[in-house]
């Protein structure tokens, strides 16, 4: 990861969400950064039903890209995303 990627390490999902919605481009990437490797174990269930690899890790990354470009805290404030280590 490059320093200035480093420099959001401190921030929670909740800052690193609205930044990136705000269009910090940065943000964006730390937080997709921060749960890349969450995307990959949950997709090694599809590997094994014979679906290609790279194709299922990409639309896991699509749909956490989605997800962040879309969320609405107001709208469900118990909710907190589980802490990944990185």
């Amino acid at each position: 990861m490059d320093s200035a990627l480093e420099n959001f390490s401190a921030f929670t999902d909740e800052e690193l969400v609205d930044m990136a919605q705000k269009g910090d481009s940065h943000a964006l990437e730390a937080i997709i950064l921060r749960y890349k490797n969450l995307v990959y174990t949950k997709s090694k269930a599809f590997f094994l039903m014979g679906a290609d690899n790279d194709d299922i890790i990409q639309e896991g990354l699509i749909g956490l890209y989605n997800a962040v470009k879309k969320f609405d805290g107001s709208k469900f404030p118990f909710l907190r995303v589980l802490p990944v280590s990185a």
